[in-house]
């Protein structure tokens, strides 16, 4: 009867050789790995940037009842924010500031909405881009073209009354009067008086966002009002007209 054979183990350099072996395959999957994680990296990190974007000049895609209805921190606030921080803090107890505008995926990170991918924070100082070069390359989220197409729109229309009359002589005692955020947490009241023909325009200082508009007629007290909606960059028309014939 053959006796039974002893069970060999490994050698040393067998283990060795092993370990050393799985290194290798390690090390050249992750190489082979790593351009995917990069991608990924400048996916998420554009992803949060244009959600930054969002936070701040609000989301155009936004509609209700064909009326956009998002204009983030500039909508309400009238003005840029000074930093990231302002998108989840109130930066100076403003009235009008509804955020928070952003919030962290994660309580235990509550500051990770301005990191990129990489941890590294993002750029900016309250101008209208937002930058990345955590992964050496920059990235650049563009909110708009200049401030001014965020701050400083144009809104124009014309005044009737419910013939669909102009004012003429009695322009002078019509006036117009737009509501809207001032940038630094309160509201301004701007008038205008219209023309003969009841054109009036307000140039270069309306920021965007849905702002009441409102008429008065002050011969009779007769009031009429309308919201008026301003996307970046424009120069809305509206229309406003009075419920009778008044002139």
């Amino acid at each position: 009867m053959r006796p039974v054979d002893k069970i060999r183990g490994f050698t040393l350099i067998e283990l060795v050789l092993v370990i050393v072996i799985l290194g290798i395959i390690a090390s050249v999957a992750l190489r082979s790995m790593q351009p995917a994680m990069e991608r990924a990296r400048e996916e998420a990190t554009m992803q949060e940037m244009r959600a930054l974007g969002y936070a701040i000049a609000g989301n155009p895609n936004l509609i209700s009842d064909g009326i956009r209805t998002d204009f983030g921190y500039v909508g309400d606030v009238g003005g840029l924010p000074p930093d990231l921080d302002a998108l989840a803090i109130n930066p100076g107890a403003y009235s009008t500031w509804k955020g928070p505008y952003i919030v962290s995926d994660f309580v235990e990170n509550p500051d990770g909405y301005k990191k990129d991918a990489w941890g590294d924070n993002y750029g900016y100082t309250g101008g209208v881009s937002i930058s990345s070069n955590g992964g050496g390359t920059a990235i650049t989220e563009q909110i708009a073209g200049s401030a001014s197409e965020l701050t400083s729109n144009t809104v124009s229309g014309y005044i009737f009354d419910g013939l669909g009359s102009s004012p003429g002589d009695s322009s002078a005692r019509i006036t117009i009067t737009i509501i809207h955020p001032d940038g630094a947490g309160s509201t301004i009241s701007r008038s205008v008086t219209p023309g003969a023909d009841g054109l009036f325009t307000f140039t270069n200082v309306v920021p965007i966002g849905n702002h009441l508009i409102k008429g008065v007629y002050t011969v009779s007290g007769d009031t009429t009002a309308a919201y008026v909606s301003v996307p970046p960059g424009s120069n809305v028309c509206c229309e406003l007209r009075f419920s009778g014939a008044l002139w």
